[in-house]
């Protein structure tokens, strides 16, 4: 009797694990031992029709989920994509005087960014000589450092400034750690001619409000902001103010306190930023004392006295001479107070919160006198009008990615209102928003969707992107979510108009669009092709 072993015809298909999952494997493996040679050929040709027919309807399936993929695909770019613009043209100016530790951190936070060229630490603690051994752990190569022979205090850092290469510089205090960087350059970059700072909503509420001194006939117009928690600046506009202490003729202690003077004495209304803020350890720190904070304030009435003597004499000359040319221009800088939309960064520095709508009453109601100091001028705007409710749902709340809190805007809602993000940049990708409100469900049947390349010349969409609104019912209040996809591509800047009055607020508790991580896509990709291998792999 032959030998069956010898004569068994061996077949090997590659059916790419498709067979070895098959619910009819157990079938044909119980018929496939001895059967003769004819039916192993028609056993063939089915195992071919069955591939063929499972591998068009598996090339059906992947049809079906090109659109997901092609929407995480977009989402990995945006994890990937940064803004450029300014790149190397900043110097982020520290003073160090106690907190070495501190301004190590904030070192590795700054070098990370590409915005700066260089950072310069400016030493005023006399009894510690900064050398590169101290910094080593930072791995930062744009460190410079000097140590100053005697305590400059505040006006050391302008003088860092007017000696650094770039044309802007970046401020910080050595107790706080500033996330948001990227998006506060974006717009600095916009308006560099105004000093741009960061705050959080309580000195927000004093900085757009109580300390805000405006009188027309003089063109004053300026409010005082503290550029510790992070400002940018023209190195143009510090050399401006350092030339501003010579012909105002500041005493050389309120020299040293240049802080004080600084946005007062540009005259311009800083371009404010309003979010949370991170504190180092604050030991050591100046300025910690009611005593000196009362000193802060006996300053900023000081500069405020000498820029009102300044431009009173600066109007005087020129209405003495009203045929020649004006000695100084003393208008107000575009975008001024009452133009400015840009309110707060997102959460993960990925775009800006815009709104037209302001939180304060409008300065002038106050007319600046100099015999009122800072503090008497406090007490009256807080009679006039309480900012508790600002500090309670401030705009940072839109975007700060937390569905438990909100901004809700202290007026209701008026036709041309809107709500808007800034991305930072002309976008390459189709995007997904998600907007989570406390408002009525018809405010969605009557907004118009606008885009915008520069945020000047508006479009409008039309046909308007579908909005897929959904009940959030897991939350303690009944809000209501709204997903739309925006297809056109390049735009930065983007507004939800509102095109009718309304009898309630703005209360947005986020604001966001869509962007996943590497490791994310890939599980997700790997569910949609049903490539996961659930095995341990041992």
């Amino acid at each position: 009797m032959p030998d069956r072993d010898k004569n068994t015809l061996h077949i090997n298909i590659n059916t790419g694990g498709v067979f070895e999952e098959s619910p009819i494997r157990s079938y044909i493996l119980r018929y496939f031992k001895g059967i003769s040679q004819p039916r192993v050929l028609l056993l063939i040709a089915f195992i071919f029709l069955f591939v063929f027919f499972y591998g068009k309807n598996e090339e059906s399936i992947g049809k079906n989920d090109i659109g997901k993929i092609e929407t995480i695909q977009e989402s990995d770019i945006l994890t990937k994509i940064i803004p450029t613009e300014g790149d190397g043209e900043c110097t982020a100016i520290l003073l160090n005087w106690n907190r070495l530790d501190n301004i190590k951190i904030i070192v590795k936070n700054l070098c990370q960014h590409s915005m700066f060229k260089e950072i310069f630490i400016w030493n005023n603690n006399v009894d510690l000589h900064l050398s590169d051994t101290m910094f080593v752990d930072t791995h930062c190569n744009k460190i410079r450092y000097y140590n100053s022979p005697g305590n400059m205090y505040f006006i050391a850092r302008y003088l860092a400034c007017s000696m650094a290469a770039t044309k802007y510089c970046y401020f910080q205090d050595d107790d706080w750690m500033i996330k948001h960087l990227r998006s506060m350059y974006s717009n600095f970059l916009r308006f560099p001619n105004l000093i741009h700072t960061d705050t959080n909503a309580d000195v927000y509420s004093s900085t757009n409000w109580k300390w805000c001194f405006f009188d027309d006939d003089i063109d004053l117009h300026s409010c005082y902001s503290w550029v510790g928690t992070g400002a940018f600046t023209s190195r143009e506009n510090v050399l401006k103010f350092l030339k501003m202490t010579s012909k105002t003729e500041m005493s050389s202690l309120e020299f040293i306190y240049g802080d004080m003077y600084f946005t007062t004495y540009l005259n311009q209304v800083p371009y404010q930023l309003e979010n949370s803020l991170i504190e180092l350890p604050q030991e050591n720190g100046f300025s910690l004392t009611g005593k000196d904070r009362m000193l802060n304030k006996l300053y900023m009435h000081k500069a405020l006295i000498r820029l009102y003597n300044y431009l009173s004499l600066l109007k005087s000359k020129n209405n003495n001479n009203p045929s020649t040319q004006m000695i100084e221009d003393t208008k107000e800088f575009s975008p001024t107070l009452y133009e400015r939309d840009v309110r707060s960064p997102c959460h993960n520095d990925k775009c800006l919160f815009l709104t037209n709508k302001h939180s304060f009453p409008n300065v002038k109601l106050f007319k600046y006198k100099p015999y009122i100091n800072i503090s008497e001028s406090e007490r009256l705007h807080s009679s006039f009008f309480n900012t508790q409710h600002f500090i309670s749902y401030p705009y940072s709340h839109a975007v700060d990615n937390d569905n438990s809190t909100a901004w809700i805007s202290q007026d209701v809602i008026r036709k041309d209102d809107y709500i808007g993000l800034d991305l930072l940049l002309p976008m390459p990708v189709p995007l997904t928003f998600n907007l989570i409100i406390d408002h009525k469900s018809d405010y969605f049947n009557h907004l118009s969707i606008q885009i915008s390349h520069d945020g000047s010349a508006w479009i409008q969409l039309s046909p308007s992107p579908k909005l897929d609104i959904s009940s959030l019912s897991s939350t303690k209040n009944n809000l209501l979510s709204c997903k739309f996809r925006i297809r056109e591509t390049g735009f930065r800047f983007l507004k939800l108009v509102s095109t009718r009055d309304w009898n309630f607020t703005f209360s947005i508790y986020d604001f966001a669009f869509d962007g996943v991580d590497n490791e994310v896509i890939d599980d997700t990709v790997n569910n949609i092709l049903g490539n996961n291998d659930n095995d341990s792999g041992d």
